[in-house]
């Protein structure tokens, strides 16, 4: 087993249980004294940015490197915009003290693009310093 195909099952590890820790901050309690922490402008939003540009950089990294780069981005970002849209909707659903926002989508999503580009700058200069990546 090459090192390379061992990152990648790394990397998809890694995909999973982001995606699983992003569900559970969207749908766990709000402690009002917690969140006043986070007290600046916009703070959820970059919350929200930060969740998905993580996940949307691990799962590039974790792509088949087989599959063209660009067909992946795509995949990537729309699975992002639609798991986003998920979980506003089980917000609003599901929960008390939270509630379906368009911003925070929005910002999922821009958060999202944010990660796969710089996850394809990163890809990139990795393979110009190794070609055999």
């Amino acid at each position: 087993m090459n090192s390379s195909f061992r990152n990648k099952q790394l990397f998809r590890a890694a995909q999973w249980i982001w995606a699983a820790f992003v569900f559970v901050v969207h749908v766990a309690p709000v402690d009002t004294e917690r969140v006043s922490r986070f007290d600046f402008p916009f703070a959820d939003k970059w919350i929200h940015g930060v969740l998905f540009f993580l996940l949307a950089a691990i799962s590039l990294l974790a792509r088949d490197s087989k599959r063209e780069i660009r067909r992946s981005i795509l995949m990537i970002a729309l699975g992002c915009a639609v798991y986003g849209a998920c979980l506003e909707w089980v917000q609003y659903s599901f929960t008390d003290e939270r509630s379906c926002d368009l911003l925070d989508w929005l910002a999922d999503f821009l958060g999202a693009l944010t990660g796969l580009g710089t996850a394809a700058l990163l890809e990139k200069y990795v393979r110009n310093l190794n070609p055999k990546y």
